[in-house]
């Protein structure tokens, strides 16, 4: 019994010391929002999990909206993502993992690789944006197969085929601040140079099936080996645009709509997937096409968008649940060298009076998280890690669009 007691304050004085590193960050909120401890975390992922709400990011009034938020009933959150169900809004508290599935069979012909920078640039979009990362692999695919290289007749680049001009245009307006870096090619052509290509063994660990195919990781070159190249086909450049254009969407209609608010809210909460309709609509089709159509069609707004809009929803509805049913998951660890090379790559996407000294966050990832590991995981530290990121400073913050 001695032994037993002396165990069990040697955990409460360890999960004590825990939650003393990350107080000054976070502070002890309700039992029911934070998230259902599963897993295996670290022990500062799991003292952040026990003290946090994962959707508060913001550590100033500077980095929050200057508009009406939305209220809860525009977004849904589910307990459970459902296998044959594709919901597009997330809650990052509703368990400490971070789970995407693999899909069991191909889809466009691919079997889906991502490398441990694309998955964890795929978990920082969907826990900032609170999106459901299956989606936005459904999103990716029906976009490009996962190819980062492919470019439309029309300008439209990378793994999520943002238009060099309306695309471009609308990220520059909205966040006028966050992407006036960001380099947007103006040629048309079906594909990059080989030359610009990262090997695939090097990229994803392995060969894929199908091509796939991953820039070179120079987002913050113009030009590389004499060939302009736009940032968005970098897969991180690619998954933060659809994240933060997703969140314009929904901000927008919800506040320059007026009109359309309660129709479009009875809407979204009807069941998981109108919501999830509805944002691919706007994706595709544009957010003036859909306003008008949810005007003069109501539910039956699909009707009144393009065919290939009408297309295009029904297949990203599909390959998200193809993801969800999937029975595999993908799972990688990070070693404290990969997150210093994934810090490098988060500020390269600022601009570049980004005031964040990013050494100093390194050493301080390094100091809590791995102070009783050599590798982070995926699954179980991966949301701890993107909270202790964008918690850091103000300016690292998630981003509000420009209404």
């Amino acid at each position: 019994m001695k032994r037993k007691l002396t165990y069990l304050l040697f955990v409460f004085f360890l999960l004590a010391s825990c939650d003393a590193l990350v107080m000054g960050q976070v502070s002890q909120i309700e039992d029911d929002i934070t998230p259902s401890i599963t897993g295996a975390p670290s022990n500062y992922s799991q003292a952040i999990y026990a003290s946090t709400n994962l959707n508060d990011l913001c550590l100033a009034d500077e980095c929050e909206a200057e508009y009406d938020i939305l209220p809860d009933d525009y977004r849904e959150f589910y307990d459970d993502l459902l296998p044959n169900v594709c919901a597009f809004d997330v809650d990052p508290n509703e368990n400490s993992q971070f789970v995407v599935h693999q899909t069991d069979d191909l889809i466009n012909g691919t079997n889906l690789i991502l490398s441990k920078k694309d998955l964890f640039f795929l978990a920082w979009t969907s826990m900032r944006y609170r999106i459901n990362p299956h989606y936005l692999l459904g999103v990716l695919m029906q976009e490009s197969s996962g190819n980062c290289a492919a470019v439309s007749g029309a300008g439209a680049e990378g793994c999520f085929q943002i238009t060099n001009d309306y695309g471009k245009e609308q990220l520059e307006e909205s966040y006028e601040e966050r992407v006036n870096n960001w380099y947007w090619n103006e040629n048309s052509s079906d594909y990059y140079a080989d030359s610009l290509f990262v090997g695939p063994e090097e990229w994803f660990g392995e060969e894929p099936d199908s091509d796939q195919f991953r820039m070179t990781l120079e987002p913050g070159s113009e030009i590389v080996g004499g060939v302009a190249v736009s940032s968005v086909v970098n897969f991180n450049f690619g998954v933060m645009a659809a994240g933060m254009y997703y969140r314009w969407q929904e901000y927008f209609l919800y506040n320059n709509y007026a009109s359309l608010r309660s129709r479009t809210t009875s809407y979204i909460t009807s069941t998981p997937e109108t919501k999830a309709s509805l944002m691919a609509a706007a994706y595709n089709g544009g957010i003036g096409r859909l306003s008008n159509a949810l005007q003069w069609y109501s539910s039956n707004y699909l009707s009144g968008m393009r065919y290939e809009t009408r297309s295009y929803v029904k297949s990203v509805l599909s390959h998200c649940r193809d993801f969800q049913s999937g029975s595999a998951v993908y799972a990688t660890t990070y070693s404290f060298q990969d997150i210093e090379e994934i810090i490098d790559l988060i500020t390269v996407t600022y601009d570049a009076t980004l005031e964040v000294d990013s050494e100093a966050l390194k050493k301080d990832i390094h100091q809590n998280f791995f102070a009783d590991q050599e590798e982070l995981t995926l699954v179980d530290d991966i949301k701890a890690l993107i909270y202790f990121i964008s918690t850091y400073d103000s300016s690292l913050a998630p981003e509000w669009p420009v209404l």
